[in-house]
């Protein structure tokens, strides 16, 4: 009898409750619509010389793939999370089965020397992104089913993840997606180690070979013929050089250039420079174009967004008691924030050029669709996290109306005929 009433009273006070992270939501939908505008901007002088002077190219695909991915974010809120601890293996064969995928005739598809697209149904898929997705499903499974302190454990972690990381480097021509993969593995397993010290003097020891590793690179002798990403770090160290200010460096300092224009209010939305000879201005340098049309304040309008955008992600993973559902929801924060930073880093000049789209606001269809079903998981664990919260809420009132049911609670297994009949 107890136990319908509280049943009928979590319904009733389910009900009353929209159960949805709404401000995670709105923030999500005014970054994409934000993403829609800017891509517009930057995009509609390239895509009338490049698509037949069709000048919304850029702008209507990202605005379908945007629709459909909200529609699927909110209809993913309503799978059980737990669902997606079945697709253990599943999910890291699906990542090897994209890998080989592009390197397949006839449906890999190939540009500017990478092997990172797809064609499935007439639609492009790049393999990157779903990639991403299975790999924070395997990482959630395999952090939560196996013992950390086993070394064994992590060194089959390491592994496959590491397959995976170097299988995008080698078949994909993708060494910056390999990089995001393997900093959720290795920050997933570290927040989860008992001994983390280990972990922060492997970063120390992984920053000072990093040093060293860039001073070797630099003393080199230059070639003509070297490998394309060692030209990409001399070109970032020198690029006001000639034989990289017209070329490898050419991207990063217009877009320095861009920025330092646009002043602390920008010139204005559609009114940048930058756009009409940066090549392909709506991808991975869309930041820069941000700047120079709404200067330092759109910059810091757009920045405090994408740090909203992971704090609601965060309060979701606070409030997780189940450790499978945090570690999800902790793959997907550490996939958004990873990828911001990057591309903040390369726009500004921290980093060398890699290749890293802005999320919600570089166009890429499937990135943006796929980040939304991301957030779709996020959702559905915020809507588990609520319902177990009422319900600890609405036994919590009960006990109080009926001191009995705490009794009862507390005699466990034991609990004597007449006391279930009280109750």
């Amino acid at each position: 009898m107890a136990e319908k009433k509280e049943k009928k009273f979590l319904k009733d006070r389910f009900l009353l409750h929209m159960p949805f992270d709404i401000n995670l939501i709105l923030c999500t939908v005014f970054l994409n619509l934000f993403g829609i505008l800017m891509i517009y901007s930057a995009s509609y002088y390239y895509a009338v010389s490049a698509y037949n002077y069709e000048s919304t190219h850029f702008f209507t695909n990202q605005l379908m793939w945007v629709a459909g991915g909200i529609v699927l974010m909110l209809a993913l809120s309503y799978i059980r999370p737990k669902v997606y601890r079945l697709f253990f293996w599943l999910s890291l064969f699906g990542a090897a089965a994209f890998l080989v995928a592009v390197r397949i005739p006839g449906l890999g598809h190939s540009s500017h020397g990478a092997y990172r697209w797809i064609k499935l149904f007439g639609v492009t898929l790049q393999v990157a992104e779903p990639i991403k997705i299975l790999m924070i499903i395997f990482l959630a499974n395999a952090v939560t089913k196996l013992d950390l302190r086993s070394r064994a454990s992590r060194i089959f972690i390491y592994g496959m993840t590491s397959l995976i990381a170097g299988g995008l480097a080698v078949l994909s021509n993708n060494a910056s997606t390999a990089i995001i993969v393997f900093a959720i593995m290795y920050f997933m397993i570290m927040l989860n180690y008992p001994k983390q010290k280990w972990f922060l003097i492997m970063i120390a020891i992984g920053i000072a070979a990093l040093i060293i590793g860039l001073l070797l690179i630099d003393k080199m002798p230059y070639r003509e013929t070297e490998n394309f990403r060692i030209t990409r770090i001399r070109a970032w160290l020198h690029p006001t050089d000639p034989e990289f200010s017209d070329d490898q460096a050419y991207q990063a300092t217009q877009a320095l250039y861009a920025i330092a224009s646009g002043g602390f209010f920008g010139k204005g939305i559609g009114s940048s420079l930058l756009k009409y000879t940066l090549p392909e201005p709506h991808n991975d340098y869309i930041l820069a174009i941000i700047f120079e049309e709404l200067g330092i304040f759109g910059g810091i309008i757009l920045t405090y967004l994408f740090i909203y955008l992971l704090y609601r992600i965060f309060l979701v993973y606070r409030d997780c008691r189940n450790r499978f559902n945090k570690q999800l929801v902790l793959g997907i924060f550490l996939h958004i924030s990873v990828q911001v930073l990057l591309n903040y880093a390369v726009t500004l000049g921290i980093f060398p050029t890699m290749g890293v789209t802005l999320p919600f606001i570089s166009a890429g269809g499937t990135a943006a669709f796929l980040t939304l079903l991301e957030l779709g998981i996020v959702l559905a664990v915020y809507r588990q996290n609520e319902e177990e919260r009422m319900y600890r809420e609405a036994v919590s009132e009960q006990e109080e109306e009926n001191p009995e049911l705490k009794l009862l609670k507390k005699s466990g297994p034991g609990r004597t005929r007449a006391a279930r009949r009280r109750a």
